[in-house]
């Protein structure tokens, strides 16, 4: 059934068919069978404010997809075939060495393949809001989002993607539910994903300001505050009043960390007080981290060993004492 397989939502061997189905994403689409025979088999799961999809294509077609496009981000990581794509007259190709990026409102001509691929939905405003609060001003998105250029932040992006369909699909797993584990992904996400459009942003895309210590202490409290919400940089950054980068820097230099170290060392000492006042048989250390955002057990409990020279298991032990 392949990856989210549990989660099947479409499939069929009829052209027309699939074409009304593409009609939910690419709203005026016209498919050209370029060989046969046609199939498409879509699994998908709809989070808050994105969607991961996993999609087998058994056929070779042409696709023209012109705008208005639904308001969302979509990346594409294949784990066989390729497709061509024409951005707004710009050619790129998606494929296992190759991940391409749609923005909302570009006109598409895909070239398709047979394939296999993880498709990455993010909605708009939910990346629009975030690359505001980071870069302050932005060109048009589609003068620079199309092929992402390969790095480490895409290859985090595509590994972080692929895990959490995998934990979608364990039964037990804090992110097969609905509540705060889903969210802190879905934020991770999110954050990861503009990690690698920054990569890739014109120079002139934020104007930079210094912070000082009184700052960083005015971001930290804002943290504090915030710690059991799914925030990323670009919220403590608002919070503030500055950028991103000035935020960066200024608590290396100030700190010696990052902000999102000072959100994890903040989420890990209310998890450790929610552990020592966790009722008796009403929670365990999976569903206390899962609330703070610590959703891969193995890594929480080396951080938390790390930070406090004990196993939550016997902070929790000792909630009665």
């Amino acid at each position: 059934m392949g990856m989210l397989g549990s989660h099947r939502i479409f499939q069929t061997h009829e052209l027309e068919e699939g074409s009304r189905f593409a009609r939910q994403i690419w709203e005026h689409n016209k498919p050209s069978m370029l060989n046969g025979p046609y199939g498409l088999h879509w699994n998908q799961v709809e989070l808050h404010k994105s969607s991961l999809a996993y999609i087998k294509h058994d056929c070779a077609l042409d696709l023209i997809a012109q705008g208005p496009l639904s308001d969302h981000f979509r990346i594409f990581f294949h784990d066989n075939g390729s497709i061509e794509h024409a951005v707004n007259g710009q050619l790129a190709v998606s494929d296992r060495d190759n991940v391409v990026a749609h923005v909302p409102g570009v006109d598409l001509k895909l070239d398709i393949r047979p394939f296999e691929l993880l498709l990455v939905s993010l909605r708009g405003d939910f990346v629009r809001d975030a690359l505001t609060l980071r870069f302050g001003r932005l060109p048009d998105l589609d003068t620079w989002v199309g092929a992402l250029p390969k790095s480490p932040c895409v290859d985090a992006l595509e590994s972080m993607a692929r895990w959490f369909c995998q934990e979608l699909e364990r039964p037990g797993s804090p992110l097969a539910g609905t509540g705060k584990p889903r969210f802190h992904a879905e934020r991770m996400l999110l954050a990861t994903f503009i990690e690698c459009l920054a990569q890739s942003i014109p120079q002139n895309g934020e104007v930079a300001s210094e912070l000082g210590e009184y700052q960083v202490r005015r971001a930290e409290e804002w943290i504090a505050q915030h710690a059991t919400e799914a925030i990323g940089v670009e919220e403590i950054a608002n919070a503030v009043g500055v950028g991103v980068r000035s935020l960066q820097r200024t608590f290396q230099r100030v700190r010696g960390y990052s902000p999102l170290k000072a959100t994890q060392l903040h989420r890990l000492s209310r998890t450790r007080e929610a552990l020592l006042q966790a009722t008796p048989d009403a929670a365990t250390v999976t569903s206390i981290a899962s609330e703070f955002g610590f959703f891969e057990l193995g890594r929480f409990v080396q951080q938390y060993r790390a930070h406090f020279g004990e196993n939550p298991s016997e902070t929790l032990s000792r909630r009665d004492m």
